[in-house]
């Protein structure tokens, strides 16, 4: 095989290794959401919000009354929303939580936690401070074989490059 032949198919070969990365979602980021639920008129809205594993539900309370989310199983407490204020829960764990208000028990709503797609995580939920906000950071690929295809697309490019604009020798 001569040297043409060999930097075609190493070319070809990274080019193949980028597509199956960007079609399988390897090494894609999946960034957090927020989802806001309104407290209003004695009641959540809206009555369900479905969410994934690693996002934040944001209470915020517009009643002059002050009101809690409390999971009917206990594994998250907001505290209490006082009017004009907010309150967050981040969910760790896949599952259907029910929820009151420990105030008024009769108001009652659903969080839904899918499961992201490479799996779950577990221990339930969490409250992040109030006042505080966590910066968001890019994640790094974490997986050998991701960066090994990440230096063969990159080697695939200098060698089109080299094919493309050959050095002059002169």
């Amino acid at each position: 095989m001569n040297g043409r032949s060999i930097r075609g198919a190493v070319a070809r070969g990274s080019v193949a290794s980028v597509l199956a990365l960007l079609l399988t979602g390897v090494g894609a980021t999946v960034l957090a959401a927020d989802h806001a639920v309104d407290i209003a008129g004695f009641a959540f809205s809206p009555g369900s919000v479905t969410v994934a594993v690693g996002d934040t539900v944001t209470w915020t309370n517009a009643d002059a009354q002050s009101h809690t989310a409390t999971a009917d199983d206990a594994s998250f407490d907001t505290g209490t929303i006082a009017r004009n204020t907010s309150k967050s829960v981040t969910f760790s764990t896949a599952g259907t939580f029910g929820y009151h208000c420990k105030i008024h028990p009769q108001m009652t709503a659903t969080v839904v936690v899918q499961a992201a797609a490479g799996g779950g995580g577990g221990g339930g939920a969490t409250i992040p401070p109030a006042d505080t906000v966590a910066p968001v950071t890019p994640a790094a690929p974490s997986h050998i074989g991701e960066l090994a295809a990440l230096g063969l697309a990159a080697l695939g490019g200098l060698l089109l490059a080299e094919r493309r604009f050959p050095r002059r020798r002169g």
